[in-house]
């Protein structure tokens, strides 16, 4: 009998004391009554019966265990019957597997992503203000609709969707441009030099080209004129759009102090655990207080699954405070040298994207107990610097 048949159909354990196995064996075999999964532990000897064969195993006793055996029940009607009286352990469990069923209809939680200048809690103050939040009932909020609201209100705030993925609400959003408004994409303006240059090429879509292959131009010179002179319209004004790619030398530089002080964790340690369910938060921590005077702060939050497998909207955060002081260090000019070029790539990010590098040189002197790094970058790059031309 295996053990999927034992607990749905129940079966019975008889354990009967060794010195009367005998007998009970002599009933069984006489009686041709089926019985499995012997064993011999603990001074007894242990064998399991199907229902019908324990009742049939009782008549031939004469209705009774004559041989001091104890019959155990198994199975899930023998549990049902064991725990009828505990009526509060099953509801809840009831309660906790409708709470499982139903909390797919809430959002758990909510992930924002392509803010750069917005800060996350403006966004989640926004979404709040309209129902999306951890907990909200799914069913009752228009995502679309909500998106499209908050795009009225929020001026800095070009694009945005809402989805849910199963209980999380994905949040993708774009951030307004500064001067990308209706009255910007219509304003008249010029194309100027933003570095000095050698002209490359260009692509002018609107206005005038004003500069010639090869051309050698200066920062703030006129590249596109947003001002046309038409023999039948006469002058009118138009926005200049396009590129213009010159080949240009741009200097970036760096000072690094080669005395400086830095972090040194001390290796103290505390850690705080709470409980978070939706919105709503359970500390369990008795000391809620940092006991450093300077720490760095690790978050790290665990989701919670039933049984490994059912996900819960549940979530374990722990916070790990790690203390650190300040320390007096002496840098290597290799150290320093790292650090001097990891600063001119942050410098230089922007205005390199999209640029064709064609070489570049490093400059380095120590003086005055710092490292001076100054990089030239020799590039084809877009110069051109959209200006609005006023107006009356």
């Amino acid at each position: 009998m295996s053990k999927i048949s034992r607990f749905v159909f129940g079966a019975y354990t008889l354990n009967v004391p060794e010195e009367q196995a005998r007998g009970a064996l002599n009933v069984l075999i006489t009686n041709n009554i089926p019985f499995g999964k012997t064993r011999v532990q603990g001074g007894a000897l242990s064998l399991c019966l199907t229902p019908r064969g324990f009742k049939k195993y009782l008549k031939a006793c004469g209705g009774a265990l004559i041989f001091g055996e104890k019959a155990v029940p198994q199975g899930f009607f023998a549990v049902l019957r064991r725990y009828r009286l505990r009526t509060g352990m099953f509801l809840g469990v009831l309660i906790f597997s409708l709470s499982v069923l139903l909390s797919s209809f809430f959002i758990w939680d909510i992930n924002i992503i392509g803010n750069a200048n917005i800060t996350t809690q403006e966004i989640e103050e926004r979404l709040a203000a309209y129902g999306v939040r951890e907990g909200a009932f799914i069913p009752s909020l228009d995502m679309n609709e909500i998106a499209s609201r908050i795009l009225l209100e929020a001026g800095n705030i070009s694009f945005m969707k809402i989805n849910m993925h199963g209980t999380v609400a994905s949040v993708e959003l774009r951030e307004r441009r500064e001067g990308a408004g209706e009255e910007a994409l219509s304003a008249p303006s010029n194309l100027v030099a933003r570095y000095p240059g050698q002209i490359e090429r260009f692509e002018v879509m609107g206005g005038v080209t004003m500069v010639a292959y090869l051309q050698p131009v200066k920062k703030g010179e006129l590249l596109v004129s947003g001002i046309i002179d038409s023999p039948a319209l006469g002058y009118r004004l138009v926005r200049s759009r396009g590129r213009v790619l010159a080949r240009v030398t741009l200097a970036y530089e760096s000072e690094i102090p080669l005395e400086t002080e830095e972090k040194a964790y001390t290796g103290a340690e505390t850690h705080k655990k709470s409980i978070k369910f939706f919105s709503n938060s359970i500390n369990l921590s008795k000391n809620t207080s940092v006991p450093y005077a300077k720490y760095d702060t690790i978050v790290n939050k665990e989701k919670i699954y039933l049984f490994g497998k059912i996900e819960l909207p549940i979530y374990v955060i722990t916070e790990t405070y790690r203390e650190y002081t300040q320390a007096a260090r002496t840098l290597t000019e290799s150290e320093a040298l790292e650090r001097a070029l990891a600063d001119i790539e942050k410098q230089s990010e922007a205005e390199l994207a999209g640029a064709e590098i064609l070489s570049r040189s490093t400059e380095t002197c120590v003086q005055g107990g710092a490292l001076f790094v100054r990089t030239e970058i020799y590039c084809i790059t877009d110069i051109a610097q959209e200006v609005k031309i006023e107006t009356n």
